[in-house]
């Protein structure tokens, strides 16, 4: 009896002991294929990676044409627009051709040297001729030059080109004459105050010497706007006599009233132009 007691206890001990055996065998086996399986998982994503940083710039073209010239990026808080629109017209041989706005990081501005047809993209700090970018708008550019900020404006505005959809404007330009309607004028006449309202009037001076009158903030369909002025517009001569203070903007005022021939000599962007009238 105790003989075969001992026969099962050795067969009960010598199986566990397989069992241990296998089930020891069988985790460490386990666990070597789990080793080879995280070294492959890792190693896996190295090749996309380096794929990745080997993206052509071209990848990203379609995002910088967007922002070029219809930029989502906010413009900064900073920027007193009334200081803006009093600022002087750049007299460099220079033109804006798009604007990317931002920080002061992400703002870019492409800019045409005109006099030497070359184009190059331009960020704040960077040097164009002798002047340096100081701040980067929407559709324009403010110039340090010298000691004096001023304004490189894109010569046609969304709010130009939206205007042009809407249709044709009742002031008709036909090469150097403006037609303009007596309508228009004797509306526009009948109360100064609210004229005045309509336009900013100040002295342009030039080498310390008064040059004429400076226009800005010019409001779309008063008849500022239909008269064909511009805002940087410099007005130097009414009927080739000189102009020198707002005053005697009210020699025009009259003119345009009496229906009378007038001619504007007016500098803009640096070139001369010279705009005649006539009413119906």
């Amino acid at each position: 009896m105790t003989k075969l007691f001992y026969t099962i206890l050795n067969i009960v001990a010598l199986s566990l002991v397989v069992y241990i055996g296998v089930d020891t065998f069988y985790r460490v086996v386990s666990s070597e294929l789990k080793g080879v399986n995280t070294k492959e998982i890792v190693m896996e994503p190295l090749p996309n990676a380096e794929e990745s940083k080997r993206s052509p710039l071209s990848s990203f073209q379609v995002i910088t044409e967007r922002n070029l010239f219809g930029s989502l990026d906010k413009e900064s808080k900073d920027v007193n627009e009334e200081e803006i629109e009093a600022l002087e017209p750049t007299s460099l041989k220079v033109a804006l051709l798009g604007t990317v706005t931002g920080n002061e990081q992400n703002a870019f501005a492409v800019i045409e040297e005109t006099d030497k047809r070359k184009q190059g993209l331009y960020k704040i700090g960077d040097s164009v001729q002798n002047a340096t970018v100081k701040t980067i708008l929407r559709e324009k550019v403010v110039l340090r030059v010298g000691t004096k900020d001023e304004i490189l404006t894109m010569e046609e505005s969304a709010a130009s080109r939206r205007e042009k959809v809407r249709g044709p404007s009742k002031t008709a330009e036909r090469g150097n004459t403006i037609t303009v309607s007596r309508k228009d004028i004797q509306s526009s006449l009948k109360d100064i105050n609210e004229l005045m309202s309509q336009v900013r009037i100040r002295p342009h001076f030039k080498d310390g010497k008064s040059d004429g009158l400076s226009v800005s903030r010019i409001k779309g369909g008063s008849i500022f706007s239909k008269l064909g002025l511009r805002n940087g517009d410099i007005v130097q001569k009414i009927n080739d006599e000189p102009i020198n203070s707002p005053d005697e903007v009210l020699a025009l005022y009259e003119k345009l009233k009496s229906g009378s021939r007038v001619s504007l000599e007016v500098t803009r962007k640096g070139e001369p132009k010279t705009m005649d009238y006539r009413f119906r």
